[in-house]
């Protein structure tokens, strides 16, 4: 199968760019959520830095 082919939009192309998309997306947000873990556990900081009033 060619690249001409697979990205052509006669046929099914447009579903197989989709596909191409949502896997990216899909992909982009695992990093950005693995990103945030780690820039969270690396904080010396506690994240409510305040006194606790009970």
């Amino acid at each position: 199968m060619t690249w001409n082919t697979l990205f052509t939009l006669d046929g099914h192309g447009p579903y197989i760019l989709g596909a191409y998309g949502v896997t990216a997306a899909l992909m982009a947000l695992e990093v950005w959520t693995l990103w945030r873990r780690a820039r969270k556990r690396a904080d010396p900081r506690p994240s409510d830095a305040g006194p606790r009033h009970r």
